[in-house]
């Protein structure tokens, strides 16, 4: 019996674990040996296929406190910790590849994988920058740079070892722009290629406007704007919806919003908004796409952010930032609409753009859904990861 796939993250929870979790599915569904490890505590319905690597809800007593008094001791702890279970586990059970996902929250570097995996074919994911980059992101917030996940002292030596090591890794990107900026710091024999994430366009599927605005209880005849993100926070741009809002004639104008709760109390007073919260059933969240006639999504930097895959497969059209891969989804006059990042004045120039266009906003629906499902389909994501997984491992 070929030895399994695995496919290794460190939570089940955010968008990269959303988005793995998709690929799981769909890759058991092919008929792919897969299994899925991660370093959290495992949820009451554990599939088969899952293998909690740290079961325990929290850090040990040890770590805990030592985190009070050095938080890069704590981490070094933790780091060794997993790097050893992860050893352990493989060598209990071989394994074929291990597809590489986010792993931030799990403490792994690449002076820890390197060790454990230098022997065994690597697939790495592209959620972010770090794999390749000293941060996972970097960008500007009025004129001050501000990153996310930078590496602790030594990170350029380590990655630079791991891929010296490692030449077999395969790097995969789901954007266009960060396959480029991959490029930039990683050259042969290490592979790069593009492999957009997949959703599931038979969740994801519009419901009549109407209708759905009257589940949610919406005024009907209203524009509601929706805006979602796991992280209400700079990076997504959060801080700039209030300046833009302020901007616009608010008649007739609604916004609806889920995830991470955003500065509700900046908005101007006689906004409508409704705050949900955070969701996890796919079918609630396909209904609020499908009450909301745009969807926003004004990152400062981002990669593939899900939330524009699920609103295009509900057909809602996206008034997004020219950053990452979100112009390989917004596309101008299709799709959706573009505006400068980190720029409140364009935000709101191109939200009054999309409602000018609001006679063609069921050309804009049926293209962007036609996009989600011949391009993004889960399906087709897991087919394109089947395949190179074979690849790799040809005598597996």
């Amino acid at each position: 019996m070929k030895e399994p796939n695995v496919i290794l993250g460190d939570a089940l929870q955010g968008g990269a674990a959303n988005s793995t979790g998709r690929l799981v599915k769909a890759l058991i569904d092919q008929g792919v040996p897969i299994e899925r490890w991660h370093f959290s505590k495992s949820p009451q319905k554990n599939p088969e296929q899952y293998r909690s690597l740290d079961d325990r809800g929290k850090r040990p007593i040890f770590e805990r406190v030592l985190k009070n008094l050095s938080r890069s001791w704590a981490n070094h702890f933790r780091r060794k910790r997993h790097a050893n279970k992860l050893k352990k586990t493989l060598l209990d059970n071989p394994v074929s590849l291990v597809n590489l996902r986010n792993v931030h929250d799990c403490g792994l570097d690449h002076g820890s994988l390197g060790m454990v995996l230098r022997k065994i074919p690597i697939v790495w994911t592209l959620h972010d920058c770090w794999p390749v980059n000293p941060y996972a992101f970097t960008w500007m917030t009025h004129g001050r740079r501000e990153f996310a996940v930078s590496d602790r002292p030594g990170g350029a030596e380590r990655r630079r070892k791991f891929f010296k090591d490692c030449p077999h890794t395969v790097l995969v990107s789901p954007s266009k722009w960060l396959a480029i900026e991959a490029g930039k710091n990683i050259k042969k024999p290490i592979r790069i290629e593009v492999i957009p994430n997949g959703i599931t366009t038979k969740d994801f599927v519009a419901a009549p406007k109407l209708a759905a605005k009257a589940k949610e209880e919406l005024d009907p005849d209203r524009i509601w704007i929706a805006f979602s993100a796991t992280w209400a926070n700079s990076r997504k741009g959060v801080d700039l919806l209030p300046a833009a809002f302020q901007q616009l004639n608010l008649n007739g104008l609604g916004l609806i919003c889920w995830g991470g709760k955003p500065p509700l109390d900046k908005f101007p007073s006689n906004l409508p908004i409704k705050y949900i919260g955070h969701l996890r059933d796919p079918r609630r969240i396909a209904s609020l796409y499908s009450a909301a006639d745009l969807f926003l999504c004004p990152s400062r930097a981002d990669n593939l952010p899900n939330t524009v895959l699920e609103a295009m497969a509900c057909g809602t059209p996206v008034i997004g930032s020219r950053v990452g891969g979100i112009p390989d989804m917004v596309r101008p006059n299709k799709t959706g609409w573009l505006h400068e990042s980190d720029d409140a004045d364009a935000l709101a120039r191109a939200i009054n753009k999309a409602i000018a266009e609001k006679n063609r906003w069921s050309i804009y629906q049926e293209t962007a859904r036609k996009v989600a499902v011949k391009e993004y389909d889960i399906g087709l994501c897991a087919k394109n990861y089947r395949n190179l997984y074979e690849e790799l491992t040809p005598n597996g």
